[in-house]
């Protein structure tokens, strides 16, 4: 997921009351689009999708930035983001539910559910909806990212439906248009992560399948009218939409799996109007005239880094070899290969902008300290590098390369497209050393990086995000005691476990906090261009075109 620069939603009040409204902070690099307004209508938006697959339509188990800027369009959620600009865009706000109402103690949720949302198969959005949604995520056959202790750990009875005790989450209940939420502890974040796409609503008897339903009925503007995997997915506006988002478009056509570099030419001809897989990072300067007109930049709150995987038996379950990693990589070079406008460079897990940060300076950002690495590791030895397999990608591969030869480490690079490096690295027992990936936050606050990424308790057979498989005890319990705290207390405890863990620990390289570049073809109206971003990526929704 690939999100941007805000700060935390987790405030609670005296009482224990939650905001609703996300924080926000920072400026992008240009113009980002206008509120969300309704543009020219009707038309078919011709979208590529370079170098990578979505890796599921399944609400459930989709979990890959490119995914869910689609899924936006087909979700529907107790409370969303509007498909608007910051500051707007980042605050949650009712959709399927009217805002929800919060017991003094904090720890019961009640939502209304509104009438007249439908499934694009006429089938009626009721309360039941939601609360089957929310089941099938957390059933342990489906193996769902949603299911992970962080995100809804703190509903009564989360233990027994993950164990595959029930299948029925006892805090989560149904009394005719209303649902009833009960927390067995306090999580300042709820609202925020009941938000997730995982917990969306969905039909009556939706299969459990672990290898996820590929055009499940959607209740959200629009629905996945066909998704034939490695080739096209057709979107289309779901006829029985009655809700307030916009949806300007009658169609999304997305082909799948495109060169990067054609691609690129494409949209610069009209052929096509938008790559959701990035751009050739050779050719982004060259936009630079068009900023704010065919070509955005926004910043995000994302860190690409590269997983040192510790499990035992691997070369990184050694501390100091993953310290010296942390010297021996060249951050910016691995920056530059991404091209202009792409970010800055980084060595911790938290990008800046969440609450907490600590800018430090664990290690050199400058540009790598050979001699310090040697120090630290003078065995040499072997390693199996999992990488992207296109665009930027491929320069860094060559960068990890020579870093590590620089201290007598040898180097098996093994690059795979977006999607199926995602899903080899997370499974548990995968034999590789190292994996070149990215994350962008799910919801705005430091948990959903140290908790969601390096909590040993998230750990399991597959779909992980914890991709260097870190598990240390003491480290888990940290984290799980600074996830009930609000508020700067909160904020100053993820901050200094960001510092420890990568200070003490290691399990990362990180290397640079990214910025979202946007090229739009001609065809499209750069005034209804918008970056939502909680998703950070253009709304696809709002698009117009001329």
């Amino acid at each position: 997921m690939q999100r941007r620069l805000w700060l935390s939603i987790v405030a609670i009040a005296a009482g224990l009351s939650l905001l609703v409204a996300a924080g926000f902070a920072g400026a992008a690099s240009s113009a980002s689009g206008v509120a969300g307004k309704a543009g020219k209508t009707g038309g078919t938006l011709n979208v590529n999708l370079s170098a990578t697959d979505f890796d599921y339509l399944d609400p459930a188990l989709s979990y890959s930035s490119w995914t869910w800027q689609f899924t936006y369009m087909t979700n529907l959620k107790l409370l969303n983001y509007a498909d608007k600009p910051r500051p707007e865009g980042s605050q949650l706000v009712a959709e399927a539910s009217d805002l929800p109402t919060v017991t003094a103690d904090g720890k019961t949720y009640t939502f209304k559910i509104k009438p007249g949302f439908k499934f694009n198969t006429g089938e009626v959005v009721t309360a039941q909806s939601f609360a089957d949604g929310i089941d099938r995520a957390l059933n342990p056959k489906m193996q769902s990212p949603g299911a992970q202790d962080i995100f809804l750990g703190a509903v009564v009875g989360y233990a027994d439906v993950v164990g595959g005790k029930t299948t029925h989450l006892a805090g989560v209940t149904v009394k005719g248009a209303t649902l009833t939420i009960n927390l067995a502890k306090i999580d300042p974040a709820f609202l925020s992560k009941i938000s997730l796409p995982f917990y969306s609503a969905i039909p009556r008897g939706l299969p459990i399948n672990d290898k996820g339903e590929r055009t499940p009925p959607m209740a959200g503007p629009y629905y996945i009218k066909s998704y034939e995997v490695g080739r096209q997915a057709v979107f289309e506006k779901n006829p029985n939409y009655k809700g307030g988002r916009v949806a300007n478009l009658d169609r999304v056509v997305v082909t799948i799996n495109t060169d990067l570099d054609q691609s690129f030419l494409q949209v610069k001809s009209g052929q096509a109007d938008y790559d959701a897989g990035g751009l050739p990072p050779a050719q982004v300067a060259s936009l630079a005239p068009l900023l704010g007109k065919q070509f955005f930049v926004d910043n995000q709150l994302v860190v690409d880094y590269v997983a040192l995987n510790t499990s035992a038996g691997r070369f990184f379950s050694d501390v100091n070899a993953r310290k010296a990693a942390n010297y021996a990589v060249d951050r910016p070079a691995m920056l530059r290969a991404r091209g202009a406008f792409a970010g800055k460079s980084t060595d911790q897990v938290l990008p800046p902008g969440i609450a907490g940060f600590r800018d430090e300076r664990i290690y050199p950002i400058a540009g790598a300290n050979v001699e310090k690495a040697k120090a630290l590791w003078n065995k040499g030895g072997k390693i199996t590098i999992y990488t992207g397999n296109r665009g930027a990608a491929l320069v860094q591969a060559q960068v990890l390369q020579y870093n590590f030869k620089q201290i007598g480490v040898d180097t098996d690079i093994q690059q795979f497209t977006s999607a199926v490096l995602y899903s080899k690295a997370g499974s548990k027992g995968e034999p590789f050393d190292a994996a070149a990936v990215a994350w962008g936050s799910d919801y705005p606050d430091a948990s959903d990086f140290l908790d969601v990424l390096l909590n040993g308790q998230n750990i399991q057979d597959k779909n992980n995000n914890n991709l260097a498989y870190f598990n240390v005890p003491a480290v888990n319990a940290a984290l799980n005691k600074a996830a009930v705290l609000a508020g700067p207390v909160r904020d100053k405890a993820y901050g200094a476990l960001d510092i420890m863990i990568t200070a003490k620990h290691a399990p990362w390289v990180a290397y640079d906090n990214r910025n979202e570049r946007t090229f739009i073809s001609t065809r499209m109206d750069p005034a209804c261009f918008v970056f939502q971003p909680i998703y950070a990526k253009m709304s696809l929704a709002t698009a117009c075109l001329k």
